[in-house]
């Protein structure tokens, strides 16, 4: 889960359209759900999802993220192992 600015719309051609959510927050929230398997847990979030729901996680630290420049701290809930 993260929280951030995103554009969203339907896009394509007349024959063929989709709904679709474009932008660094959606793409961030694509990255932080690609490590639930590696970090071995099945629900993560980024700091400002963590800072906007006030509840107790679990940081797993600082991860690097394919496309994003800095690493960002993602946390888990207790007990949300896969």
């Amino acid at each position: 889960m993260h929280l951030g600015d995103v554009t969203y719309g339907n896009i394509g051609t007349a024959s063929r359209i989709e709904f679709t959510v474009i932008g660094a927050a959606a793409n961030e929230a694509a990255r932080i759900e690609s490590l639930c398997k590696e970090l071995r847990v099945s629900l993560l979030a980024s700091n400002e999802v963590v800072e906007h729901l006030g509840k107790n996680w679990k940081s797993l630290g600082a991860q690097n993220l394919r496309g994003v420049s800095e690493a960002i701290e993602v946390f888990t809930i207790e007990n949300s192992n896969v």
